[in-house]
């Protein structure tokens, strides 16, 4: 290919247009200075200009033109800092190692300087006193910090226990029958029927006492001891049998935790061994090293695992959340039994208990026989709510328990309260009652000797009707407790959303209708995100989310003090005792929150525990991870022995374990939950979580439960917006949007609608614009009478705490402008630049900041950043996604257009479209793919747009595993493609740092003038690049154009005019200076002064730019006097000229036409 920069050069001296501006940088003065090749340099030695130039020139080759004008303090600080972290971290290695196989031989040398000034920088302690060894160890430690590779070794702990549960074949084995052994030895152990006996004996005592203080008769009370001491005897045997499992287990685990604390030294000095290799690899290469030093590796290697065994330190911790449960296996099996088998009534309320249950039965047995209910056919639910609530729902047993002061526990069924009932029914009572049960249904309660099936079985089968008699009892608990109604019904319309998922995927699976295509469609999801960037970005987003609410707490703490001052000056003792309450609970609950951080195998067995005691709540937790992604297969009635779904399950379970998807989840989950729990418990009963779980009291009641998932789904973006709970019109959006995601093949379109969801909600749930709604729903409860809700004041600070964000984020903006960086651009340690664009909610700060930092200074705010805003807030998700919808518009005109150029668009269109949604299968391979590019040196950016025919299907689909394939079978046209070409940068396009991408996290390249002109104009330079019908011509025009155009914008931005001026002035100018340069380099194409293909591409580009309804004509003309058929990127210059010679006649025809 022609060198169309210099054929330029020539071509603008020729013509005496000279584009070159002088490539000025800041110039420093010179000194009498002399280095001593043996002397150590102080930091502030740097700034010798003689030293200043050279680190200078590095750092606009390694960070951007930036550095021509930045003062020499900040040039010597960043450049300090940048090489600290290359020589302590190991993405920042990763990104030097990339800069120097990519240099020139201009940048190797500008590197090779910089390094060999930097190796005679002293340490830490050597530099400008105590401030500058401060300033040095603090780099060195966020280094550190921030080295992804630092937190794998911890996260051998996990392994660990993977590997002690069954990691490899062999090991199922040893555990296997380690498990098998402890089990039988347990059976057999005389010690252990002992103390069940022992355990079961005083069990059978405590519930005599517990009958007899009810009042029960001396047979009842008999009886009820005899089935607590069975049951006792029987579940504590198994308990301790599990637990002698459970021991084996654990010791199983202790000695992998061993072999993991050896892989976690090994982990981390073979994590050092890499970093150090690949810096003594990137100075060799530049020259600033002579040979390879095994022994500074193995150094590396020995300090790397000397931080691997801190883990001993970190193992210390466990038990630090005071969470784990201490009692004995008997001691909770028996506390259960007496619980559940105690009478609920006293004797003297049997007789009202009896007479109310056989007026309501009587009642409906009555509409049943009247042919008023004709849906009892299959199962009593309407005898069974009539019993429990009464015909008008305001009597039957509830009626009794409300007289009476009791309350029911969560874990209460229906079958549970009438099996209790029946136990201690006077016999007769019991026998009427069953016999006028049994008269229309079948069904009877209690252990009678009667024909018919017992309620509990009944239940047991019928998902469906067992799931009516849950709404039963939820509308008994509110009659109880009106201060839970609210919360009730919430967190009852929440759960109904899922049990009627599973519902309607066991009438499907019953009616063997398998949705086939949904569930591909969801499994497709599922790998989409099954990476470790997807993963990153979530702990990311979930811990913005977690100190948002740590911050929300502390506010709402504050203000709970000061509404507490106010009531006691007004004499409101109780009001303000209840008020310092609460405050106080917020503020030790973030003691909590260190310690279950710092614990998280307690903290999650404990939330393991909590949801095996509420299914519910469970089911509501694990139907989706992260981010709203549905992974309950059952759902869509597929049969779970089906081989297919078996096999297809285990490789998503295993992309998802793989990429830490389910472990994040998981941890996230747990410390959320256990954390907003204990937080509710001590607002609302004034316990810890820890004294609830110990009590024999039920203390988590629906507000609290309510509560707390209500949080954790939150603070995961995985809310059910579409659930009964929520207003219509957001139930309704929020359907919709689900509706599409989980429509086969539309689902495409928008891939994430429950997150999208999570988005829109929780930006303006966090900001003022929520701050109506929060009045309106205060007066209204006001207006009512009722009690503040547990979650009333922390929608109230969460409102506080986004509008202080906004106000930061103008400050935090300020600085970014300053320093011309772009929207999402942040600055990283020593000048890095990152892109910020995908890291929700703190990308949703940045573009807010923008925007009101613009406001405020008195511009109008661009469409640029109004379009950013819409797509932070999901909202441009749709519009980006529904180009695939164009790309499907393109399949018909395929079908159905004769014009040979529109139909080559769209099959290219389509099949780039269809090689997109195959690749999502393929990411889980991403992160292995990256590490192959970066290896290779391959993973150069494509054109897909040049593809033609299949290969624009297979260079898309392959884009997650492309790198991988050429490393095994070289590169090919179907893979590889052409390479990009940008204005915006001259040369190839690459990732920067792809080892940092892996973990989600995007370094940019060196900026660019024309980069930095953009964002300075809040433009995207991405519209700097020729964009036509013709993708081989917009590839050379932007290969010629870079090299001008950065010229150009260099000499633009270092104006005084240009900074001075208004955003709509920068602009102006910037579209400008891009417009006449794109001008000149067109004309001089079509001039033919550059050679090559450029004259004949530039041609078709303009042919393709006619009208589509005139170019169909001029083809056909083309094809019947002169017999081309070809396409017009394919004809000739002759060929084209003729071309625009027909065109110019229609048009002259048409002139003249619509003259007449």
């Amino acid at each position: 290919m022609p060198d169309y920069f210099e054929l330029l050069k020539k071509d603008q001296a020729r013509f005496g247009n000279n584009t070159t501006p002088t490539n000025a940088v800041m110039e420093e003065e010179e000194d009498d200075f002399v280095l001593d090749p043996e002397a150590t340099l102080k930091k502030d030695d740097l700034q010798r200009p003689h030293l200043l130039n050279d680190i200078r020139d590095y750092m606009i080759y390694r960070k951007g033109v930036d550095y021509k004008m930045i003062q020499p303090e900040q040039v010597v600080d960043d450049y300090v800092e940048h090489l600290r972290y290359f020589n302590a971290n190991t993405v920042s290695t990763a990104g030097e190692v990339r800069f120097i196989n990519k240099a020139s031989p201009e940048e190797k040398e500008a590197a090779r300087k910089a390094y060999e000034i930097y190796d005679k920088l002293g340490n830490v302690f050597q530099n400008d006193g105590v401030y500058g060894a401060v300033d040095g160890i603090k780099d060195y430690v966020f280094a550190a910090a921030t080295d992804p590779t630092n937190y794998l070794g911890v996260a051998t702990g996990g392994i660990a226990r993977a590997y002690a549960g069954g990691a490899r074949l062999f090991g199922k084995k040893v555990i296997a029958d380690s498990i098998r052994k402890a089990r039988m030895d347990a059976i057999a152990s005389g010690a252990n029927r002992e103390a069940a006996k022992k355990a079961a004996e005083t069990a059978g005592k405590e519930a005599i006492k517990r009958a007899v203080a009810a009042g029960v008769s001396k047979r009842s009370a008999a009886n009820v001891s005899k089935k607590v001491s069975d049951r006792v005897y029987r579940d504590g045997r198994r308990a301790l049998v599990k637990k002698a499992m459970d021991e084996a287990q654990e010791t199983l685990y202790d000695k992998a935790s061993g072999k993991a604390l050896k892989a976690t030294i090994g982990i981390d000095a073979g994590a050092a061994m890499l970093q150090d290799n690949m810096a003594q690899n990137a100075e060799m290469l530049v020259g600033s090293q002579e040979k390879y030093s095994a022994m500074q590796t193995g150094l590396s290697a020995f300090l790397g695992g000397v931080a691997g065994a801190a883990q001993i330190g970190f193992g210390q911790f466990r038990g630090a959340s005071g969470l784990a449960d201490e009692r004995s296996p008997l001691d909770r099996v028996a506390n259960v039994a007496v619980e559940e088998l105690s009478p609920i009534f006293k004797k003297k309320d049997m007789k009202e208990v009896s007479a109310s249950m056989k007026k309501n039965i009587t009642a409906w047995n009555k509409k049943v026989e009247d042919g008023r209910d004709r849906t009892t056919s299959v199962m009593p639910a309407e005898m069974i709510k009539e019993i429990m609530l009464g015909e008008d729902n305001k009597g039957g047993l509830a009626k009794i328990f409300k007289d009476k002061g009791m309350k029911l526990s969560r874990k209460k069924t229906v079958s549970d309260v009438l099996t209790n009932v029946a136990t201690f029914l006077p016999d007769k009572d019991l026998a009427d009652i069953n016999k006028l049960m049994r008269k229309n249904t079948g069904i009877v309660i209690g252990e009678a000797a009667e024909d018919g099936t017992q309620l509990g079985a009944f239940l047991a089968k019928d998902i469906s009707n067992a799931g009516q008699t849950l709404n039963v009892m939820s509308q008994v608990r509110k009659t109880l407790d009106s201060s839970l109604v609210a919360a009730s019904e919430r967190l009852t319309k929440t759960l109904d959303e899922v049990n009627s998922k599973e519902e309607i995927g066991v009438e499907l699976k019953r009616a063997k209708k398998a949705e086939g295509l949904r569930y591909g469609q969801s499994v497709w999801k599922r790998l989409l995100v099954s990476s470790p960037a997807t993963t990153a970005i979530n702990v990311a987003g979930f811990g913005q989310y977690y100190i948002g609410q740590t911050i929300a707490d502390m506010f709402n703490s504050v203000g709970l003090t000061t509404k507490g001052l106010g009531q006691l000056s007004l004499g409101r003792t109780a009001g303000a005792t209840e008020s310092f309450k609460r405050a106080k609970a917020l503020t030790a609950i973030q003691a909590q929150k260190l310690r279950n951080f710092a614990d998280p195998y307690t903290t999650h067995d404990t939330y393991m525990r909590l949801l095996d005691e509420n299914q519910d709540a469970r089911k509501l937790l694990f139907e989706t991870i992260s981010g709203g992604i549905e992974i309950n297969a059952e759902r869509y009635g597929i049969n779970p022995k089906n081989p297919y779904y078996k096999t297809v399950e285990a490789g998503a379970k295993a992309a998802a374990d793989a990429s830490g998807v389910r472990v994040q989840d998981s941890f996230t989950k747990s410390q959320m939950f256990i954390t907003e729990m204990d937080k509710y418990l001590r607002i609302s009963k004034d316990v810890t979580l820890r004294e609830a779980l110990m009590s024999e009291e039920n203390m988590i009641d629906d507000n609290v439960m309510q509560a707390a998932l209500d949080a954790t789904l939150k603070s995961v973006y995985s809310k059910d917006y579409t659930s009964k709970d929520q207003p219509q019109l957001l139930r309704s959006t929020a359907k919709l949007v689900e509706t599409i995601s989980n429509t086969p093949g539309i689902g495409t379109l928008l891939p994430f609608g429950r997150f999208m969801n999570n988005v829109v909600a929780t930006s303006y749930q966090w900001s003022p614009f929520a701050t109506p709604e929060f009045f309106y729903q205060y007066g209204k409860r006001i207006l009512k009478g009722q009690k503040a809700d547990l979650q009333e004041g922390e929608v109230a600070a969460r409102i506080l705490v986004g509008s202080t964000a906004g106000y930061m984020a103008m400050e935090y903006d300020t600085g970014r402008q300053e320093k011309n960086l772009g929207v999402y651009e942040v600055e990283g340690p020593g000048g890095a630049i990152i892109d910020a664009k995908n890291t929700f909610p703190f990308s949703v700060f940045l573009a807010v900041g923008r925007a009101l930092n613009l406001k405020r200074q008195g511009e109008d705010v661009p469409r640029e950043l109004i379009q950013e805003l819409g797509t932070q807030l999901a909202v441009g998700q749709v519009s980006r996604d529904f180009q695939f919808a164009n790309d499907l518009n393109n399949l018909l005109d395929v079908l159905i257009n004769e014009d040979g150029a529109k139909r080559g668009d769209g099959i290219h269109a389509f099949s780039k479209a269809s090689g997109n949604l195959l690749a999502g299968v393929t990411r889980p391979l991403d992160a292995i793919n990256k590490v192959a590019g970066f290896a290779m040196g391959n993973d150069t950016a494509k054109d897909v747009r040049q593809a033609e025919g299949l290969n624009a299907f297979t260079q898309s689909a392959t884009k997650y595993v492309d790198n991988i394939f050429e490393a095994l079978f070289d590169k090919t046209e179907a893979v590889t493609g052409e390479e990009l070409r940008v204005a915006s940068r001259e040369g190839e396009v690459y990732d920067a740092n792809p080892y940092s991408k892996i973990y989600g996290l995007t370094v940019k390249p060196s900026r660019t003038a024309t980069e930095i002109a953009y964002s300075m104009s809040e433009m995207f330079p991405w519209t700097a690049s020729e964009r036509t019908k013709v993708p081989a011509y917009d590839k050379i025009f932007n290969q010629i154009i870079s090299p001008i155009l950065e010229q150009r914008t260099d000499q633009l931005i270092r104006t005084k005019e240009f900074k001075d001026a208004s955003l709509t002035g920068r602009r102006e100018m910037l579209n400008d200076a891009v417009s006449k340069t794109k001008s000149y380099v067109r004309k001089r194409m079509e001039a033919g002064y550059l050679g090559g293909d450029s004259r004949r591409l530039r041609m078709a580009s303009k042919a393709m730019a006619v009208p589509k309804g005139i170019r169909k004509e001029a083809l056909s003309m083309m094809k019947e006097q002169y017999g081309v058929e070809a396409s017009i990127e394919d004809f000739s210059i002759m060929e084209t000229e003729t071309f625009m010679e027909i065109v110019d006649y229609i048009k002259d025809m048409y002139d003249i036409t619509d003259s007449m």
